[in-house]
């Protein structure tokens, strides 16, 4: 069994011990990045089988490649950033895949945890919450799911995505207030059905 890395500075070694070939850095590297990016990776494409392989590709990619890789200043970026270009490159390939380029589908739903919800309002926010996000653009969506589900700054959810530092700020700042305009308007709507 490898030892868990989870501190910035241990998933910095642990990169480090796999580019110097450590077998066990490299499981502790699938073990700890595996979950996160088939959540991320389904987002994009349904097929949780086809997001496997592409998984298992930027794996064994990453092996075969190891000594030309150089320091990643956030693994975790550097990780889905390589799983999206290999969804997008794998995509041909994939029977039934649309195009994923700027036709994606992001499909994004936040894990709340019933135990924590237990009053009615609290469910009916979380429903309310879930449909908002899902009315929103693709990309607003993926970045809201990167900034705050993943904890990632706007830096690495540019490495990510793509985009430069600036186009991330916007576009996240749009999406909140997408998020704040509606919320506020299904607001006024129960509101004018709860006084008639």
């Amino acid at each position: 069994m490898s030892k868990r890395y989870t501190t910035s500075s241990s998933l910095t070694q642990l990169w480090n011990d796999f580019r110097m070939g450590d077998k066990g850095a490299y499981t502790s590297l699938m073990e700890t990045f595996a979950n996160p990016m088939y959540k991320y990776g389904v987002r994009f494409f349904a097929n949780g089988d086809c997001i496997k392989d592409c998984i298992q590709d930027v794996f064994f990619e990453l092996w075969n490649r190891r000594e030309r890789i150089k320091h990643a200043e956030s693994v975790k970026s550097y990780l889905f950033k390589a799983l999206r270009l290999r969804i997008f490159r794998e995509k041909s390939n994939w029977k039934y895949a649309e195009s994923l380029e700027d036709n994606y589908e992001f499909a994004i739903e936040f894990d709340i945890e019933t135990s924590i919800i237990e009053l009615e309002s609290s469910q009916q926010i979380s429903i309310r919450l879930n449909k908002i996000i899902n009315s929103l653009p693709k990309r607003q969506k993926e970045i809201l799911y990167l900034r705050f589900y993943e904890g990632m700054d706007q830096d690495k959810i540019a490495e990510v995505m793509g985009l430069n530092r600036q186009s991330v700020y916007n576009l996240l700042h749009e999406s909140i207030l997408s998020l704040k305009k509606h919320w506020y308007k299904e607001a006024y709507l129960l509101l004018l059905l709860f006084l008639k």
